[in-house]
Order: C-alpha cells, then structure tokens, then sequence
C-alpha cells in the first residue's frame, strides 16, 4: 500500500511551520519555517512548501493555529491570514482539513515529554508518574497563549484558553504607571499588551516616555542584546519577567492548574538563565492569603523544540489509530 502523505502545520502570528508525515511514520519529516508576512494566504505558503519538497498530492492536513476554532473559517489573531477549511480542501484536493488551537496542540504534546526536558523554577516535579494531575500551559510570543491540561483516571482532557486578550491587572506603582501609558494607545491594556515580543517593545517605550527620554523603537530581540548597557532594557525585561510570574500564578489560580504551570516558546527558551535570576517566582507567589499554595506549585520551562507540530502530530495519531479501529 502507498503511504498517503499528510501535511502537518503549526501557524503562528508570525511564523508557519510544515512537515510531512504519513500513517506508517513513527515521527514527522521535511521540516520547514516560514514568515506568514511572505504569503497573502495559508494556501500560498502551503503551495510553497509543497513545491519545494515535490509533492502533488496529500490525502489530509492537520493545523494547529493561534486563533480560537470555531466553524470552518478562523482568522489567526495576530496576522492577516484566515483559515478557510472548506476552501483548503477544495483547493488542495484533500480529503480532510482539521484545525485546532496551537496551544491545545502544545498541551497535546505534553504526553510525550519526559523529566528532560523540563527546565523546572524552583522545586521539581514529575508529571508523568502521577495518575491524575491539573496543569497549565503559557507561552509568551507575538501574543500569549495559555491551556490547561487535566488528566484524570477516564483519560486527559484539554482546554485553549485565551490568556493574551485577559485585561491587564498592575500590582505595584512601576506597573500602574506603565497601565496608564500603554492605556492611552489601546482601548484595552491586556495581558499580552506586555507579555509578548511586542509587549517587551510596548514596556519598553512606556518606560523611556516615564522617565521623560526619547522614544526609540526597538524589538524584542535588541532589548534583551542591550541589558547589560541600557538600564531601561533590563529594567523592562526585570518588569516582564516578574509579569509574566504574576499572569501565569493568576492562570493557575483562575484554573486550578495546581500540580504545575509551565512556560514555553524562544521567548523563555533563548533567556532561561535570566528568568532563573528573575522576579518570575516572585510574582508568581506573591497572592496574598493564597502565597502556600503557590508555593506548593511547580514551574518550568519545556525546552523541547516545536511543540505545535508535536501535539498536532499526535492529534493524527490519535485520530489515525481510531479510524484503524473502526
């Protein structure tokens, strides 16, 4: 029997990843990354990287997108691609086209992860060797994505929330300055306002206008090049990282994602020896009443790479071994 080729695909605010595989592939294959800003539509890139490896015919496609999933045309968030589910088959020719939220496919992926590769903040834990557990998900990147896992002895259950578009909430007087800066050029200061690669920028700038300096533009990636010369680039990456422990204590409060909260994405995997000497635990156990129970709970850094195309790997799977039983 020829193997059918099955296009997999994890599609960012700002990148888009593809790869191959088929029903008897034990991993996928021909990885490859592109800039969604480079394609007026998924059907593009996806014709692109189709070119590019010679092949003319798929049977299914599975995405993840950042984006919440509802009917056969979402648009991603962060960018100005749509998906049309009902217009990627017709136009691919394929069978099926099925699309789930990246941070769902990222929870997906937490199943196939061992000890290794956690890069645990403060006490360890070990997920796997528990029969039942509640934990969450949060990733800062162009947005801020969140999901919550919860495995329990009837199997595990996933839910994508999202995180990044949950109003700001400043606790102390530095973040409330920066609230009412940031609050006079978006009609709703967010969470992903400032935990983001462009909320970095966004803190950034917000801090040069409160100490009466010009504005310069820089992103995400300059500012963390220039801590160790600017003090208002490590003060804003000081601010995001115990903001970033504020909003995932608050996820895990607000889910009951007790047994751990970990942290994903290059913006945590480039800088893990800074959130190690951060105010990241800090913010994320500084709750008042309930500062025990935060300290009771794990977190960390999952450093496996690719965790989109993981999850929605597994998702065929999953869904490839019950159309094999039925």
């Amino acid at each position: 029997m020829i193997d059918k080729t099955i296009l997999l695909g994890d599609i960012g605010g700002t990148n888009a990843r593809f790869a191959l595989t088929s029903p008897n592939d034990s991993s996928y294959t021909c990885f490859e990354k592109f800039l969604c800003v480079d394609f007026d539509t998924v059907i593009e890139a996806i014709n692109c990287y189709l070119k590019g490896h010679d092949i003319d015919n798929l049977h299914e496609i599975y995405l993840a997108i950042a984006a919440p999933v509802s009917g056969d045309k979402v648009k991603i968030i962060n960018n100005h691609w749509v998906i049309d589910t009902v217009k990627i088959k017709k136009t691919l020719n394929v069978k099926k086209v099925n699309i789930i939220n990246d941070f769902a496919s990222i929870a997906n992926s937490v199943a196939s992860l061992d000890q290794n590769d956690i890069e645990f903040l403060g006490s360890e834990s070990s997920f796997s060797e528990l029969s039942q557990f509640d934990i969450a998900i949060v990733g800062p990147g162009t947005g801020l994505g969140g999901s919550v896992i919860k495995k329990t002895k009837k199997g595990s259950y996933i839910s994508a929330l999202e995180l990044g578009h949950v109003g700001f909430s400043p606790q102390n007087e530095i973040q409330m300055s920066l609230f009412n800066i940031l609050s006079k050029n978006n009609n709703r200061v967010i969470n992903e306002t400032l935990l983001s690669g462009p909320g970095i920028a966004n803190i950034y700038c917000a801090l040069l206008e409160l100490n009466n300096k010009k504005i310069s533009s820089l992103t995400s990636e300059q500012i963390f090049l220039q801590i160790q010369e600017c003090e208002f680039a490590k003060k804003t990456v000081d601010i995001f990282f115990e903001i970033l422990g504020q909003v995932a204590g608050d996820f895990a409060l607000s889910t009951g994602a007790f047994d751990g909260v970990l942290l994903v994405g290059d913006l945590v995997n480039n800088h893990i020896d800074l959130i190690h000497n951060s105010l990241f635990r800090f913010g994320f156990d500084n709750k008042d009443d309930y500062r025990n129970l935060m300290l009771s709970i794990p977190t960390g850094i999952i450093k496996k790479s690719e965790l989109g195309l993981s999850g929605v790997f597994e998702l065929y799977q999953q869904s490839y071994k019950t159309q094999s039983d039925n």
